[in-house]
């Protein structure tokens, strides 16, 4: 089957994801992490607006046109790979498949996915917040520009009000949306944006012990509402999430459904 063509980005922006085959590591030390910025730096046809190296993945927000991208991602992915493989003496692929990537549509979505990918390390539980994570563009925003372009920290920054402080307090606000990520990432997302769901409608109907959701029947269906309206979770993620039986999640939404009409 071949593949599909990529879609091209109204604004020029792109978020690209690249992970480790196998779900592997490919950043195992500090030294690693940082060859891979400094031959990042040294791609003249990608104008760098983010990045977030992580141990088995790494997130970049760029500008480039189409084929640029796709010839600078393809020479940076082969000269760290020969590194990697001659430092560990091994052979074989790196990263897994080709890049994954996603446009970016506005300038508002392009601030979100610029904290989204900032933040990873904070949700990862690596760092309180983005600040304190190294391997990551966040303090180049603060003033110390390596990899990121000038005139991209120029452009972001004009994009949120009172500069730098809004830049950080931007990145200090919940985001329930999804971005391009790896599977498991993605997954425990939406399993947190679930409890905090959760924990929102237990406040607002004052119930301090969750497990006492199963003896409010009323309660327990409004919860499983709440929880299919405003999450992207199966009904069978919903049901072991709650401990309850597939069933009632199937019932409760049944009964939203009627509700609708």
């Amino acid at each position: 089957m071949p593949r599909q063509a990529r879609e091209v980005s109204p604004t020029g922006y792109y978020h690209v994801m690249m992970r480790g085959i196998n779900r592997d590591f490919i950043y195992q030390s500090n030294g690693e992490k940082a060859y891979f910025v400094r031959t990042l730096k040294k791609a003249a046809e990608l104008s760098i607006a983010a990045y977030c190296v992580m141990d088995n993945h790494v997130h970049l927000v760029l500008q480039a046109e189409p084929d640029a991208l796709m010839h600078a991602i393809r020479a940076l992915n082969l000269k760290y790979a020969m590194w990697y493989n001659s430092l560990h003496d091994r052979v074989g692929h790196v990263f897994q498949n080709r890049y994954r990537s996603e446009i970016i549509a506005s300038e508002a979505h392009l601030l979100h996915v610029i904290r989204y990918i900032h933040n990873n390390p904070v949700k990862a539980g690596l760092a309180h917040d983005a600040k304190q994570y190294t391997w990551s563009s966040f303090r180049e925003y603060l003033g110390n520009l390596d990899v990121v372009a000038p005139a991209q920290q120029l452009f972001v920054l004009g994009l949120v009000s009172r500069g730098l402080e809004g830049f950080t307090a931007f990145h200090g606000e919940p985001d329930p949306h999804e971005y391009l990520d790896t599977d498991e990432d993605v997954a425990r997302q939406r399993t947190n944006h679930a409890q905090a769901v959760i924990e929102d409608y237990c406040r607002a109907h004052g119930i301090v012990d969750r497990s006492s959701l199963k003896r409010y029947p009323e309660h327990m269906c409004g919860l499983i509402a709440e929880l299919i309206q405003r999450t992207l979770l199966s009904h069978r993620k919903i049901a072991a999430l709650l401990e309850v039986s597939a069933n009632i999640v199937h019932r409760a939404s049944l009964a939203q459904q009627e509700q609708g009409h």
